[in-house]
């Protein structure tokens, strides 16, 4: 039975290579950013954005995240880290 859902999955296209394909999200309230590394903690786990992070809801930029804002970000793992690939404000 694994082997089959493997080959399917492998067929599908799901299956890659040791890399996480699932998008993931979080929400809740910024608790700290880092300029130097361009990084947002929020729950306690830090997602790094990157020049492609989509920003929304009047959100332009990394320079206009504060700590205490409350926000959704959907981010991708990769290499063992998180990098943001949308932040918006959550109301």
């Amino acid at each position: 039975m694994q082997k089959t859902l493997s080959s399917l999955l492998l067929a599908s296209g799901l299956l890659l290579s040791g890399a996480a394909w699932a998008d993931n999200d979080i929400e809740g309230v910024i608790d700290s950013l880092n300029a130097s590394n361009q990084s947002v903690v929020v729950q306690g786990i830090r997602i790094f954005t990157t020049p492609s992070t989509d920003y929304d809801d009047g959100l332009r930029g990394f320079q206009d995240l504060k700590v205490g804002q409350r926000v959704e970000i959907d981010y991708v793992m990769r290499d063992g880290q998180r990098y943001a690939q949308e932040v918006e404000l959550d109301d």
